[in-house]
């Protein structure tokens, strides 16, 4: 009998599928923050490189900022071949581990190259690569939190929940600890430990992830076999690409907004970005009831309602007051997204996780592209206030097609009984 989904995601586990684990994965059944472990230390050490690139680009090598922008290009576009093989090879059984070992060792051999050589080229045509080899950890190991939640009998819902809850939590540390190193060190220093993070992420890959892990899917993709379209699948990545890309612009243009255009004090951003990820987190927690009572779908629309109403709002602001106490509605908005985007995209192919985990994490990296790309655009055509209402518009783009799409054929989560 499977879980009942009463527990908290991680402990409730039902007797049926423990039937025949291995020694490994019975360890990782009694003790899966583990697994959570794991994905907390990648989280870590991926965020921490990414607040430097434009620094690194603009200062430290001296380039103009619109090469950062073919870093950008680059390394998203390997990303998301890398998320399609991967997706694929998770599928036909590829042992997690292999994908995972991978793409850790290109990120940290990338993170040297970056401290030892100091030239754009070397960036643009090495270190972008391996970067973006490296960034499909993220895809594996979202997929092998799924996996192992159905093996172990978990609400898959929660134990999703609990995933991105690592995320957050890696992104909240990750990025201002780097700074901070880097404005100490400098730029060499800050990569050659971020390389050391990411050799204490492999080691701990190595000790925590089976050798032998692979689907469990019956249905899972042979060799040679040509992964069949899924009309379903690609509609729910578009309300993740609007209500995710419409996230990334509201970042990426709130520091300058709130500073240059509201008359903030510079420090207005990172406590609003406090406040946002601390609700995020709390409300990631307890997405799994919310899905209980309405679905995936219904719990995405009214994600985006609040993004919209978030952006309309942020819009009229003029105080820090207005900005922090809106900044409860920016993480309720994006606590819910976080919480269900993923398995709501997983719904739409449930026999095939790692596809389906493949294209929900593609989705977020085009649309963080394309949002930074387009902030760009509209701030120097108009003013950074403009980019909100853009930012509102996504929302609401993602709101309406969530509006008019059907719910997944399988809705009910992976590992809650009936």
């Amino acid at each position: 009998m499977q879980g009942d989904g009463a527990g908290d995601g991680v402990n409730d586990v039902g007797a049926g599928q423990k039937a025949g684990l291995s020694p490994i994965m019975a360890v990782l059944d009694r003790y899966p923050f583990l697994v959570l472990g794991l994905l907390l230390v990648g989280a870590f050490a991926s965020s921490s490189a990414a607040p430097l690139a434009g620094l690194y680009v603009v200062e430290g090598l001296g380039q103009a900022p619109w090469k950062l922008s073919l870093v950008a290009i680059v390394q998203v576009c390997v990303t998301l071949i890398v998320n399609r093989t991967f997706g694929r090879a998770i599928d036909r059984a590829v042992p997690i581990k292999f994908l995972l070992v991978t793409s850790i060792l290109c990120f940290g051999v990338g993170m040297t190259l970056l401290g030892l050589f100091q030239i754009y080229w070397v960036y643009l045509g090495i270190a972008s690569i391996l970067l973006g080899i490296g960034s499909g950890a993220l895809s594996v190991m979202y997929s092998f939190g799924r996996l192992f939640a159905e093996q172990t009998g978990r609400d898959v819902v929660k134990f999703n929940g609990f995933l991105r809850i690592q995320t957050s939590l890696g992104w909240m540390v990750g990025p201002a600890a780097s700074l901070s190193f880097y404005g100490v060190y400098g730029f060499a220093p800050t990569y050659y430990a971020i390389a050391g993070l990411a050799a204490s992420w492999c080691v701990t890959c190595l000790v925590i992830v089976p050798g032998a892990f692979k689907t469990h899917h019956p249905n899972s993709l042979k060799t040679g076999q040509k992964v069949p379209f899924n009309f379903g699948l690609l509609s729910a990545c578009v309300p993740v690409f609007f209500i995710g890309a419409a996230n990334v612009v509201f970042v990426s243009a709130m520091p300058l907004y709130f500073s240059t255009e509201l008359g903030l004090v510079a420090s207005s951003a990172g406590f609003a970005l406090t406040v946002k990820c601390f609700v995020e987190v709390v409300v990631i927690y307890f997405c799994a009831t919310l899905i209980k009572r309405v679905g995936e779908r219904k719990g995405m629309l009214i994600a985006a309602l609040f993004g919209a109403v978030f952006f309309g709002l942020i819009y009229q602001a003029t105080t820090l007051v207005d900005v922090l106490a809106l900044a409860t509605l920016d993480g309720l908005y994006y606590g819910i997204f976080a919480g269900i985007s993923m398995t709501f995209v997983q719904n739409f192919a449930t026999d095939q996780p790692g596809v389906a985990t493949s294209y929900y994490v593609s989705t977020l990296f085009v649309g963080g592209l394309i949002g930074n790309l387009l902030t760009g655009v509209v701030a120097s055509a108009f003013d950074f206030q403009t980019t909100v209402l853009m930012a509102c518009a996504f929302a609401f783009v993602g709101a309406v097609v969530l509006a008019v799409m059907r719910d997944a054929k399988h809705s009910a989560p992976v590992g809650q009984g009936s």
